[in-house]
């Protein structure tokens, strides 16, 4: 019998996801099971968060057994989990109170405009800008509108802090340091709460969990193998990047999934840069690593929703030949969900440009594709005037197998695009991150272990490069026809 594998879980946005690793770095076992989809109303995007603890549970109850049945044991599990999306519920009990609110949703816009003369203050203490994205506006939101958040033992937490209590069957929340720092609640300088932020978003008196570095012990959970210990628990992005190997100040990797994050390793050191977001990668009880971050809101959700919503094209199998077989130069701002990094923008609409009676539907989706790597291409600006500019990005997520996607993402780079084998490398990274946890690897073996199966290489690309700048062009454009 085998011990020698850890489990790595990844709770996201559209599904949840769950692998076996062995210590030689072999992905033994996979699985994924489908969320619902989510409850939309104008701005708002919430989740089941007993619909999201079941898949994880089936995920690992599915892990587990598939190692007994080939005679094996797992050393333990890492949890990866979306960030930012947060709920109330009642410590005491595990009972939600309310939906997840997802990180999508915006509904606290408000609260956040109201603090336009605090950004400089938020931004100091955490490495990011005030949005609606993080979850110190709907904690306020879930505070001001929810009668169960101002009585009883209620805890205000991030998803992941739920999860971890309800799957170790604990009657203590925790949350983990990637995490709390997406709630722009904690301060990214001393690593715990911060009372004047708190006071600022007007939420001075709630319980939050008790913050914790990333790999450190957050429990046991019951399996059909009996106990095993989840070893540690990370923001997905930050995940990703260890599954990517990002694990060297100056590396650069992008991950394409529901948005999209583009990330280069400051190492030991913590580098605030306006516009990006200075990020924990991961941390252990003696040691911190951090990134410089930028955000794309929309990347899955936008091709989603001129499939679904739209109804440009109706197989996602298809996708890659009608970007290759467009003609015309249309150009595609797409604003949904708000611009992230470096821009910012929660309110913001979507526009296109160079329609011609020779263009189809192809034309538009091959626009809203380059619009991802366009916005990518905007960030990467942003982290070489920081003083970071990768030699090469290693690349993964979902929309990584799109050809012309990592074609004119190398292309409007410049750079080298190196492919994982592994598509789901938050996963990944959540199971690596509890090896490291137990002294099993070290960051060398890490990053020895992310090996790229595929190398995209730039070409000149005077179109892509023309439509580059008219993207530009048709943002400030959106911009200035929304405030009439």
């Amino acid at each position: 019998m085998s011990d020698d594998c850890f489990i790595g879980i990844d709770q996201g946005s559209s599904s949840t996801k769950a692998l076996v690793l062995s210590v030689e770095g072999q992905v033994l076992f996979r699985t994924k099971k489908a969320l619902l989809s989510p409850v939309r109303d104008g701005t708002r995007i919430e989740h089941d968060p007993l619909e999201i603890l079941k898949t994880v549970r089936d995920v690992l109850r599915e892990a587990v057994l598939s190692l007994q049945a080939s005679g094996s044991t797992p050393r333990g599990i890492g949890l990866s989990c979306q960030r930012s999306s947060c709920l109330i519920w009642n410590e005491a009990t595990g009972e939600p109170l309310s939906p997840v609110i997802s990180w999508r949703d915006t509904r606290g816009l408000d609260i956040v405009r109201q603090r336009t003369s605090d950004a400089a203050i938020i931004f100091e203490a955490t490495g990011l800008p005030p949005t609606p994205y993080y979850s110190a506006s709907k904690f306020r939101w879930l505070k001001d509108n929810v009668a169960a958040a101002r009585k009883g033992p209620i805890v205000f937490g991030t998803l992941s802090s739920f999860l971890t209590q309800r799957l170790a069957d604990s009657h203590r929340a925790v949350i983990d340091h990637t995490n709390a720092a997406r709630t722009q609640l904690m301060n990214i300088h001393t690593l715990d709460w911060d009372p004047k932020l708190l006071n600022l978003f007007g939420l001075s008196g709630i319980k939050l969990p008790e913050v914790r570095p990333t790999a450190t012990p957050f429990g046991s959970l019951q399996t059909a193998a009996g106990e095993l210990p989840l070893l540690a628990c990370i923001g997905d992005q930050q995940a990703a990047m260890l599954g990517l190997g990002v694990l060297e100040r100056g590396d650069g990797g992008i991950n394409y999934g529901t948005g999209g994050f583009l990330m280069v390793n400051t190492g030991p050191e913590l580098v605030p840069a306006k516009g990006l977001m200075a990020s924990v990668h991961y941390s252990t009880q003696t040691e911190r690593h951090y990134l410089l971050e930028g955000s794309v809101n929309a990347v899955g959700d936008a091709l989603e929703w001129l499939r679904s919503r739209i109804h440009l094209f109706s197989d996602y199998e298809g996708l890659d030949d009608l970007c290759w077989q467009a003609t015309t130069d249309v150009v595609a701002f797409i604003g949904l969900n708000g611009t992230g990094a470096p821009h910012w923008e929660s309110d913001i609409s979507s526009s296109l440009h160079g329609l011609t009676g020779a263009s189809t539907s192809g034309d538009i989706i091959r626009g809203a594709v380059e619009n991802i790597a366009f916005f990518m291409k905007d960030i990467a600006e942003e982290t070489r005037a920081a003083g970071f500019e990768p030699g090469s990005f290693a690349i993964s997520g979902g929309l990584s197998s799109l050809s012309y996607l990592t074609q004119i993402q190398s292309d409007i780079l410049g750079k080298e695009l190196l492919v994982g084998a592994e598509q789901e490398v938050s996963a990944l990274g959540a199971a690596l991150l509890a090896g490291l946890a137990q002294g099993v690897w070290s960051p060398e073996d890490i990053k020895r272990l992310a090996v790229p199966v595929e190398t995209v290489a730039p070409r000149h690309n005077a179109g892509a490069e023309k439509r580059y700048r008219r993207w530009k062009e048709l943002h400030r454009m959106t911009m200035t026809l929304d405030r009439i």
